[in-house]
């Protein structure tokens, strides 16, 4: 007998042992997705070791057979096992969470459990408990149900249907089973085939197009004549002009066969793109490439740093080093933050490459997605460009791994466990195989660029943009200055002349400001009332046009009160400034403009975000207003000024990393502007002129920047000098998350004292955002330059400490506090 060690997605870092029956063992691999039992139902889990004895702690414990495999070969390589690994001690997730990570959740089952009547009549009739008989009386009409379908009839919540469920199957009245399915399946379409020779065809034909069935006839004619295409059924029906039925008699006649064909679902547009030849380099990107194609030539595991300005080539440098490792015969994974992830962007590596390329994000369907994993798994792609979770492509011989625009802070993972950041897993992976990694930025985060002058990593320079265009000029408007002249509109006078001039000439312009609505708040003039949500500790964001408020962290809306809800007061009053209202001010200052607004409030349609684009991009629009969607990786030629609003908002967070944030934001803005030889202009709008962030914007200078920031890192020990990971508590009752967060700070100061002196803790503290969807936050910050000890520190402490109804979130190597 085999044994098999599965690792399940549970918060929990446990493997169990399963006997692997007879029938599974010839697919029953390391690396493979299999359902085992566990608990009262059936799980997914990951096999991640085959063994001759099980693993049990108790000689008494009854091992259990797995029940399935899913995989005909394994989902994951050894590499990817080892990888994920790491993942799970570095994050300090369990194994099973760093899994679930690393595939696709098109790949993954979707498991329900189905509820079965076992109740007589005359059980049903004795029973005296009202929701017991509810559940049978629902069964009676209609078996099999699921637990949630059960509980939308009876219009009660899961957590109050799980009491008499229970009771029921201890009875015997209902029994309860897994009913597993996948997400996605693969497509199939039914094409058609002749199954005679084209003479008796033809006789076929003859007869019966004499008789009752000629457009039986005609369809044999239309086969006979596309003979070299394959037909489905649906395109040889609507060619004849006929149903199903006439194919169908001519499969009885044994004249035609049909055979299921699988598809890919394709999620590029089905617009062709024309294909592209490599550019001439000029002598920087060629210095740049030849570094790059050293590594690739000797297959050594090297990390460069691409620093070049926006508009410098980068991408062309990537592509011609891709074209490199794929002439050898290897596969190249291509991460692109999620909102730069156009087809803009895709349409460049296609273009170059071809049906090569895979592409993955979150617009795709649960089909889409699961094609393209089989084509990168099955070896039908060599290139695959995605967000983060792109890193995980089960490519077997990895040659070259590319990160664009790696400061983005989308490639930290923070809704689940673990909390991973893409560029330290693509350094690991790089590690694992020998490839060469080439991170790209023209503001590269501190710590790559520290690295970089730590000479762990290599940096290359790009200085200038291609064709020698110029940057951009960056004028910085004093808002202070405006107002104390009398202008209270949200355009200073230089915005208004360079918008006005633009548009006299047929260029486009982009206004840019992060932050969404049209009001931040609602407030009462008259005793200072904000409207707040409900679940949350933060004030309501106006939305114009549906005239409701809404937060923007738990989605919870109502709507806007006439007068105030407090005082009674009218004078209720919209403060703070969002792209909506940017919007509104800039139809009523140029009302013969074209205008559009691009945010996560006006691209809730799949497609919608490329859709603007594309209208922008023809002409169609003269300024496009927009948030951060706007700041990253587009190219549009006729944008001759960039507009930022209020430069202001990122610099007021309570985060160290808030400069950081506004410098790069505001230089990726700029860049947007005059990239064509018809030149153009950059106008940020400020109240903090002053700021170190805002005068390196102005020059474009990252380097300025880089020497002020640093030197605010050292002096506070904040990182790169560092490694910090935070702790957040969060629950329901108030004063509970109080109390654990001062246990976890008991045993996190005795384990310090003892074992981990040069850890330094801060907090608890309530978190910034001190209550989200009804739960209260706490928070603590650790810092250490050692991560093994910070990260051992936090083990020992939560493990010594588990609260109970209390969420204990930790996150390494953060990129927010908030």
């Amino acid at each position: 007998m085999e044994y098999a060690r599965v690792a399940f997605p549970l918060p929990q870092d446990l493997t169990f042992s399963y006997a692997i029956p007879v029938r599974l063992q010839s697919v029953a691999q390391r690396g493979s997705r299999v359902l085992a039992p566990l608990g009262e139902g059936t799980r997914e889990g990951v096999i991640v070791d085959l063994m001759d004895e099980p693993d049990l702690p108790d000689d008494s414990i009854e091992i259990k057979n797995l029940a399935d495999c899913l995989d005909d070969t394994p989902t994951f390589s050894d590499e990817l096992l080892t990888l994920t690994k790491w993942m799970s001690e570095y994050y300090l997730s369990s194994w099973g969470e760093a899994l679930r990570c690393a595939a696709p959740a098109a790949v993954r089952t979707r498991q329900n459990r189905l509820v079965h009547l076992l109740a007589t009549d005359e059980q049903i009739a004795e029973m005296r408990q009202s929701r017991q008989t509810e559940i049978l009386s629902i069964l009676k009409e209609d078996d099999g149900l699921s637990i949630h379908q059960i509980a939308r009839r009876m219009g009660a919540g899961i957590s109050k249907l799980r009491p008499p469920l229970a009771a029921l199957q201890e009875k015997g009245l209902v029994e309860l089973q897994s009913n597993v399915q996948s997400k996605a399946r693969p497509q199939t379409i039914s094409v058609v085939s002749l199954a005679k020779p084209v003479s008796e065809i033809h006789e076929q034909i003859s007869q019966l197009g004499a008789g009752r069935a000629p457009k039986q006839a005609e369809m044999l004619r239309i086969l006979l004549d596309c003979s070299d295409e394959t037909l489905t059924t649906t395109e040889l029906t609507k060619r004849a002009n006929t149903s199903l039925s006439g194919l169908q008699s001519l499969e009885r006649k044994g004249l035609i066969h049909f055979e299921s064909v699988q598809i890919v679902r394709n999620p590029m547009s089905l617009d062709p793109v024309p294909s592209t030849q490599p550019l001439t380099l000029n002598p920087d990107q060629m210095t740049a490439l030849q570094a790059i194609q050293g590594a690739i030539d000797s297959a050594k595991r090297e990390l460069f740093l691409l620093h070049g300005v926006t508009g410098s080539g980068k991408t062309e440098v990537y592509m011609q080093a891709m074209a490199s490792v794929l002439d050898q015969g290897k596969q190249v994974i291509v991460l692109v933050p999620e909102i730069s992830l156009t087809p803009q962007t895709v349409s460049r590596f296609v273009g170059r490459f071809g049906s090569r390329v895979a592409v993955l994000h979150s617009n795709l369907s649960d089909g889409e997605r699961y094609d393209q994993w089989q084509q990168i798994k099955g070896g039908a792609a060599d290139i695959v460009v995605g967000p983060r979770s792109a890193i995980f492509a089960p490519f077997p011989n990895l040659g070259l791994i590319v990160i664009d625009e790696e400061h983005e802070t989308s490639y930290k993972q923070d809704a689940a466990h673990p909390f991973y950041n893409a560029r330290d897993v693509a350094v690991r992976r790089s590690e694992l195989v020998a490839c060469p990694l080439i991170l790209g930025s023209a503001t590269p985060s501190l710590e790559s660029f520290y690295h970089a002058r730590q000479e762990e990593y290599i940096l290359l320079r790009l200085p200038s943009r291609v064709s020698n265009i110029e940057m951009p000029p960056v004028e910085v408007v004093d808002m202070r200055e405006e107002l104390k002249r009398g202008n209270r509109t949200i355009f200073s006078t230089s915005l208004r002349t360079a918008i006005e001039e633009r548009l006299s000439k047929g260029e486009q312009i982009i206004l840019f400001l992060n932050r969404r609505g049209f009001s931040t708040h609602v407030f009462c003039r008259a005793c200072g009332y904000v409207e707040r949500c409900d679940h949350c500790s933060i004030s309501l964001t106006f939305h114009f046009h549906t005239k409701r408020m809404g937060c923007r962290h738990c989605g919870y809306e109502r709507p806007t009160p006439q007068v105030c809800p407090e005082c009674g007061s009218a004078y209720i009053r919209y403060f703070g400034l969002g792209t909506e209202q940017v919007e509104q001010e800039v139809v009523k200052a140029f009302p013969k403009a074209r205008v559009k607004r691009m945010d996560s409030d006006s691209t809730t349609r799949k497609d919608a975000h490329q859709q603007i684009l594309d209208v922008f991009r023809s002409g169609e629009i003269d300024i496009l207003v927009g948030t951060q969607m706007i700041a990253k990786g587009l190219d549009f030629p006729n944008v001759t000024l960039v507009g930022v609003i209020s430069a202001d908002t990122a610099l007021n967070l309570p985060d160290f990393r808030a400069g950081e944030r506004a410098f790069n934001l505001l230089t990726q803005v700029a860049g947007r502007s005059g990239r064509s030889e018809a030149g153009g202009d950059v106008i940020l709008q400020t109240y903090m002129p002053e700021h170190y962030s805002i005068q390196a914007a102005q020059g474009h200078d990252y380097i300025g920047f880089y020497r002020e920031e640093i030197g605010y890192r050292e002096a506070l020990l904040y990182p790169p000098l560092s490694h910090a990971a935070t702790i957040l508590l969060r629950g329901e009752v108030e004063a509970e998350v109080t109390q654990a967060a001062n246990q976890l700070l008991d045993q996190l100061e005795v384990f310090k004292e003892d074992r981990f002196p040069t850890v330094e803790i801060r907090g608890p503290v309530p978190a910034p955002l001190a209550k989200i969807r009804n739960k209260f936050r706490w928070h603590f910050l650790l810092r250490s330059e050692d991560v093994e000890e910070l990260r051992e520190l936090i083990q020992c402490a939560v493990a010594a400490t588990a609260p109970t109804n209390i969420d204990l979130i930790v996150d390494i190597d953060p990129m927010s506090v908030l």
